[in-house]
């Protein structure tokens, strides 16, 4: 039973229109920023995503991964963010691209020490699609 449950969601997430992860995601000064929140300190900083919600899978949340690109468009990393963790960062300004519906989306945010960055996914389905 869990065989057919997992191959179900498997087939959802194809059908739902995965999308890869664009080659590069440069930052444009024209484009909104988004600010991180809370006071400055000495820990990390860190980013929390919210990307489409894909369903539930033996119990366990599945969302959209999303892709982290920094400010030259230069790919670095991808999360899987099934539980919308936050995310570690080094300060700079960073690109994050997601799925939504059948394009990718792209947001630009700051990350600062002691701080977190959190993207909703309104701030993706307002954002200009990825190249």
């Amino acid at each position: 039973m869990n065989f057919i449950r997992s191959s179900a969601v498997l087939l959802g997430l194809a059908l739902s229109g995965c999308l890869l992860a664009p080659d590069r995601a440069a930052w444009n000064a024209q484009e909104r920023v988004i600010q991180p929140m809370g006071d400055e300190g000495r820990t990390p900083g860190s980013l929390v995503v919210e990307t489409v919600f894909l369903g539930i899978d033996n119990g366990f949340e599945r969302r959209r991964p999303f892709f982290l690109y920094d400010e030259q468009g230069r790919y670095l990393t991808h999360y899987q963010n099934d539980k919308m963790s936050a995310v570690t960062l080094a300060p700079g300004r960073y690109v994050v691209v997601t799925g939504v519906m059948t394009a990718n989306k792209r947001v630009q945010v700051v990350i600062r020490d002691g701080m977190t960055t959190h993207i909703r996914l309104e701030d993706f389905k307002s954002a200009p699609e990825a190249p």
